[in-house]
């Protein structure tokens, strides 16, 4: 968060810096309980704000927040909890076996069972677990960014 300080004004730069998982949902931004904006994946955005210091909220969906206690001259940046980046690997992850065994079994004089055996109950049930245990959990954190503070 960049802020530049005229009066009470306090000027703020977010950004976001999120992977798959939640990247099509935009995060609400709220300061002392009142709704500033939104920040869509990968996007920084200003907001100007009448007030020296006070505190600064993102919401996840099913309303997780994460709070953060800012001031003038502080960046904010937005990431996913470890939580949301073990879910993002292991989608991943799933996704290249998933698909990998598929290209195997379709090439001709292979083992039809494929590189390892998978049934599309399997499949679906892995999915359907890391994307509702991602989207009931808190997905985001919103942190001071000291690589970008101006000393």
């Amino acid at each position: 968060m960049e802020a530049a300080e005229t009066s009470d004004e306090l000027k703020i730069s977010v950004k976001r810096r999120t992977w798959f998982l939640g990247s099509f949902t935009p995060v609400k931004i709220q300061f002392n309980g009142r709704l500033i904006g939104t920040v869509d994946s990968f996007e920084e955005t200003e907001m100007n704000i009448l007030a020296k210091k006070g505190q600064l909220m993102c919401t996840s969906p099913m309303e997780r927040e994460s709070k953060l206690n800012v001031q003038a001259g502080d960046r904010v940046l937005i990431t996913d909890t470890l939580f949301s980046r073990t879910a993002n690997i292991l989608i991943a992850v799933w996704t290249i076996l998933v698909i990998s065994n598929l290209i195997y079994t379709s090439l001709p004089g292979t083992n039809p069972e494929g590189l390892y055996p998978e049934s599309g109950l399997i499949v679906l049930s892995v999915y359907l677990i890391l994307c509702t245990g991602s989207y009931f959990s808190r997905q985001y954190k919103i942190v001071i960014d000291d690589k970008g503070k101006k000393d």
